[in-house]
């Protein structure tokens, strides 16, 4: 069982271990679906349509793992209004934003609640991710509403500034043009 701790971005109890066992489920999950759908019935989908499923098979993978592994339950959203994992035993929400790009992540303009997040990148074949937990504020978020896009964006640069960050998977990168950057590594199954 992991460590509790009552304080900071560790109360949720979350472990590199843990959350590497939810990449490889996710990265199983996600490589069957190409086998058995993209490939099988030769259909394409838009990165930010495989973001939206990905999330949506962390929320499931992410809720049973932490289950069995934090000894208490966390629930998964079954709504779209409800945050996408409760951890019961301290009350506690946390969302999940997930990004093909190496450069940001994108929310709903107005769904910028304070949380804390799970941030994931993925790339490769499904099996290449970054996962960091960081708490976030409205003001974090970057309004693109002014440019007709109506999701505002959280550069990698601001993540990287954070300093109560926990990254679990992958890394950050500082380009030669001094640029932020998510790095990715590979998981392996």
């Amino acid at each position: 069982m992991a460590k509790k701790i009552k304080n900071g971005l560790n109360k949720f109890g979350l472990t590199k271990e843990i959350v590497v066992e939810v990449l490889k489920g996710v990265s199983f999950r996600m490589k069957k679906f190409k086998k058995e759908l993209i490939d099988e019935y030769d259909m394409s989908f838009s990165n930010k349509n495989l973001s939206e499923i990905i999330g949506k098979i962390m929320e499931k993978v992410c809720a049973d793992t932490f289950t069995q592994k934090l000894s208490f339950e966390v629930k998964r959203a079954r709504v779209d209004k409800d945050p996408d994992l409760t951890f019961t035993e301290i009350d506690t929400p946390m969302e999940i934003k997930i990004t093909s790009t190496d450069k940001s992540w994108t929310g709903g303009e107005f769904s910028k609640r304070p949380f804390d997040y799970l941030l994931v990148s993925w790339g490769g074949n499904f099996d290449e991710f970054f996962c960091c937990l960081v708490h976030l504020e409205k003001e974090d978020w970057k309004s693109n509403f002014q440019n007709n896009f109506y999701g505002p964006s959280l550069p990698a640069k601001t993540v990287y500034e954070k300093k109560d960050k926990v990254v679990f998977f992958g890394n950050f990168e500082i380009t030669d043009r001094g640029t932020v950057k998510i790095k990715r590594e590979k998981v392996v199954s």
